[in-house]
């Protein structure tokens, strides 16, 4: 579907960068996460700029198999070998980085961004004792709060915080507006155009500029989906996709499925 807001996100997207140079120009921290785990509210309540960092290419893969195992998880080696290359501008914009306990080779890797950057480590309850579970991921977050206040210099208040938590969910709420279009039959929306979309948008240091570009999306396809129009016959095969997270660099299974004819409508990724 030749979607005119596309041409907009890309504008953006090139922009972003600008945009982040300058407000750290001004004062403002950058904190790169990996993991949805991690807490961002709470970068977002110091007035810092949360930024994703997981590769999701192969260019880096070679550096960081001078360092880690060839059969290691890809998206680890890329992630690492972005921050061994200093090829990736969000890592090399981060002040703090922040890690997560989700798997051994990402313990391992984060031992080694120690050289490269500020780390905190999250560490997740490893078992599903619910009591002592919460408990325990409580102190993490308390502690988590404390390392970004230190870090920001700004008090993370209640009502810092619950602001933060406010615009994070107008986010989810239109992320999840956007998968849901995959829903109509056929769908108005690729997988490739979905992934794009939220790929590029998760990149944005302003929330706001997201939430308002893909309900600008939702509005486009919508009225494009009153009009009969789909890439996609009526009787495509209807995919969901599930594994490691998947973002441009790493999409070929995507492109694989919808050149076959079928359609990636759900990511449990």
């Amino acid at each position: 579907m030749n979607l005119v807001t596309m041409g907009k996100l890309q504008r953006m997207s090139e922009q972003n960068l600008s945009d982040i140079d300058q407000a750290k120009e001004r004062g403002r921290k950058v904190i790169g996460f990996y993991c949805l785990y991690s807490p961002v509210e709470l970068a977002v309540a110091a007035g810092a700029i949360p930024v994703s960092l997981c590769g999701t290419k192969n260019d880096p893969i070679e550096e960081a198999e001078k360092v880690l195992p060839r059969n290691l998880c890809p998206l680890i080696k890329s992630s690492y070998g972005y921050a061994a290359t200093d090829t990736c501008p969000y890592f090399r914009a981060s002040d703090l980085v922040v890690g997560e306990t989700t798997c051994d080779g990402k313990k391992k890797m984060f031992e080694l961004l120690g050289k490269f950057r500020p780390i905190h480590i999250l560490q997740l309850p490893q078992n599903q004792d619910s009591e002592t579970a919460l408990s325990f991921w409580y102190q993490e977050v308390k502690r988590f709060k404390e390392r970004t206040e230190r870090e920001t210099g700004v008090r993370i208040t209640d009502e810092r915080l619950s602001e933060a938590i406010r615009l994070t969910n107008r986010e989810r709420r239109a992320k999840k507006a956007l998968m849901d279009l995959a829903r109509m039959k056929p769908s108005p929306i690729s997988g490739m155009e979905l992934l794009t979309i939220k790929f590029k948008v998760g990149f944005f240091m302003d929330k706001q500029l997201g939430i308002t570009l893909m309900n600008d999306f939702i509005d486009e396809i919508r009225k494009a989906a009153l009009q009969g129009e789909s890439p996609f016959a009526p009787d495509a095969p209807r995919i969901l996709l599930t594994g490691v997270p998947v973002g441009l660099g790493s999409d070929k299974v995507v492109r694989l499925i919808e050149r076959a004819g079928a359609d990636v409508v759900c990511f449990e990724t």
